[in-house]
């Protein structure tokens, strides 16, 4: 039997209430996208040193490899997809984010059981301020879980990052008139 392998190249972290985040649950829809996109074993290990996360509400959950090969690695395009799949197995907001430590770059996918997903892709330090502002913790909780340096403080948002709000929030105020009008 193989022995589980953290891949210290990519994570794959899931953010759900801790009142509705029940391991079993989880790891169905999980596998079910692991085995159709054929990546590598894997299972959802619990975070219990997810201190701040854990006073806010959120219980974590790391996609662990069961090989040498990086499921976390197969699932970067798919995080969208299991956060959803999630999302709906709990009915709640759930929190998706893929990390590629070495790389510098980060998703991360907001979704709740009715609501379609809200994405973010970019640098890995915008990313976890993004996610941070998602999740209402500290920037330095999240680091401290990939075990990176915490973000910066100084952290101004550059001309694409402000491009990019600025349609998220266009994009937030078409869905509420369309949802609205329904």
């Amino acid at each position: 039997m193989e022995t589980a392998a953290d891949s210290r190249e990519y994570r794959v972290v899931f953010f759900c209430p801790a009142s509705n985040a029940r391991l079993e649950r989880l790891e169905v829809p999980v596998r079910r996208l692991l085995s159709r996109i054929q990546a590598p074993p894997a299972e959802l290990a619990p975070l219990t040193e997810a201190g701040a996360l854990t006073e806010a509400g959120w219980q974590v959950y790391l996609v662990r490899s069961l090989t040498e090969r990086s499921a976390a690695q197969a699932m970067a395009a798919y995080i969208s997809e299991a956060t959803c799949a999630l999302a709906a197995e709990v009915d709640a907001e759930v929190l998706g984010l893929y990390v590629d430590v070495s790389g510098d770059s980060a998703r991360i996918c907001r979704c709740g059981p009715e609501d379609g997903p809200e994405t973010f892709a970019g640098r890995r330090q915008a990313a976890l301020h993004r996610t941070s502002e998602w999740l209402e913790v500290a920037p330095a909780s999240l680091s401290a879980l990939f075990q990176l340096d915490p973000p910066d403080a100084e952290y101004e948002p550059d001309a694409d990052d402000r491009f990019v709000e600025e349609k998220l929030r266009e994009a937030r105020t078409l869905m509420e008139r369309y949802r609205t009008a329904k």
